[in-house]
């Protein structure tokens, strides 16, 4: 199973020392290109941006593509 993860659910798990559980749960993690921007910024906890520094292979940074749902009328 992938997921695709925002920046909230990584930097906690990272900060509690409890990010191992996501290529557990999941083998893959897939972030888009904004959300590991995001990381750059800053504010992200110094704990966050070291352990992004050595990003393990399990994290891909990847553009999501936009699909349309055809019961939403979109």
């Amino acid at each position: 199973m992938i997921v695709i993860a925002d920046t909230t659910p990584l930097n906690y798990l990272v900060l509690i020392d409890c990010v191992r559980v996501l290529p557990q749960l999941y083998g893959r993690v897939l972030i888009p290109p904004a959300v590991w921007q995001e990381f750059q910024r800053p504010e992200t906890p110094e704990a966050v941006r070291a352990w992004l520094a050595k990003r393990p292979a399990w994290l891909e940074i990847r553009a999501t593509e936009r699909t349309l749902n055809s019961n939403k009328g979109t």
